[in-house]
């Protein structure tokens, strides 16, 4: 069976293990070359591979692009935060943006009809893109669905290029539905080296380490593909945030993660009943001090909500010491959280006829 499934719940218990086994470098080898970044400097983005030709494309004033793909099965909460901000970043600078919203393989995997995804693309995803940063404008914005002949073609050509063997031992299987939204995913990593958008070009894909099954396949049939010329796509990673009750975070569990469309109030109620490092009483708590190691709602700050450094420091040693209690520590992820989701919610609002007006004009009818 495969050791990780991009369809399924993803479980990373060694991040450096799973890095060795599958190739992928540390971050840091090229964090030099990065701008500033809270993500890179606090260990959520962890590793890479290839980066370095984005990197090097950058510097030189050629062309290079970061691709994403967005799953319309679900709620966008701030486990997907990573992605949407590693897009920003490279969109920042100069890469050209790629956006596929992935209503086939949800239609395929997920049992989502077409029409269904469509909307959730809309209230989920574009709109919460859009409020976070992303330029419309500057992006080649797609429905799988309406990806055009020339993008499934290709898409059914690469299927020469992987053998069953390969396919099933990458995925843990070779199933209809999987193979089909698996070589249609390729397509979408390689689309911004198309003919019809420049040709070869560095393209990199943030990703969780539940995606690199892809990313890794992308770049087989990149390299053995002979009619036309393809760059392997590079990559980079950043660590999973955990559920609010520990554990894995789960779209299907709504109490394990805080939407960026919840409601403040009960936005507030999961931060309440999230797990934490605090001791079992409070003269424990300020003899040992917090198990921060064990602390989702710091992690939740450290990831998302606090931008400063130092505060975030002074905020782990008075925990850490026990100088700090998990109320007070959820007093301040609760702050935070509010002012986010409300400016968040104003600039939902402000995009909405924008991208209402992008759907219409890139929405086919449905088969």
């Amino acid at each position: 069976m495969a050791e990780i499934d991009p369809w399924g719940d993803v479980d990373v218990g060694d991040y450096d293990e799973t890095m060795a086994q599958f190739g992928i470098e540390p971050i840091e080898s090229v964090a030099e070359r990065l701008p500033d970044d809270r993500l890179v400097r606090r260990g959520v983005v962890f590793g890479q591979r290839d980066l370095d030709r984005a990197l090097d494309a950058r510097d030189a004033g050629k062309p290079f692009a970061v691709m994403t793909g967005l799953m319309p099965s679900g709620r966008f909460h701030f486990g997907h935060l990573a992605v949407v901000e590693q897009v920003l970043t490279f969109q920042k600078m100069g890469a050209a943006v790629t956006l596929c919203a992935a209503d086939v393989e949800s239609y395929v995997t997920r049992d989502v009809s077409l029409s269904d995804a469509r909307e959730r693309v809309v209230e989920e995803y574009l709109l919460n893109y859009v409020a976070l940063g992303l330029d419309l404008d500057s992006t080649d914005f797609y429905f799988q669905s309406g990806a055009g002949n020339d993008h499934h073609v290709r898409s059914k050509l690469f299927a020469r290029h992987v053998t069953e063997n390969e396919f099933a031992a990458t995925y843990g299987g070779a199933d209809p539905a999987k193979m089909t939204a698996a070589f249609t995913q390729y397509a979408d990593v390689l689309r911004p080296q198309s003919p019809e958008r420049g040709g070869p070009k560095p393209t990199v894909v943030p990703v969780g380490i539940d995606q690199d099954p892809h990313v890794r396949m992308t770049r087989d049939v990149a390299a053995r593909f002979r009619d036309a010329d393809y760059v392997k796509p590079a990559s980079t990673y950043h660590r999973f945030l955990r559920g609010l009750q520990g554990g894995k975070m789960s779209s299907s569990d709504p109490d394990s993660y805080v939407a960026l469309t919840d409601d403040v109030e009960d936005a507030k109620r999961k931060i309440d009943r999230a797990k934490t490092g605090g001791r079992v009483s409070v003269e424990e708590h300020r003899r040992k001090g917090a198990d921060i190691e064990e602390d989702v709602v710091f992690e939740l700050l450290a990831a998302h909500l606090i931008a400063d450094d130092d505060e975030l420091e002074r905020i782990r040693e008075e925990y850490e010491s026990g100088e700090m209690l998990s109320g007070e520590l959820k007093s301040i992820a609760k702050e935070r959280l509010a002012a986010f989701l409300r400016e968040h919610r104003r600039k939902r609002e402000a995009a909405r006829p924008e991208v209402e007006q992008y759907v219409a004009e890139h929405t086919v009818a449905e088969p």
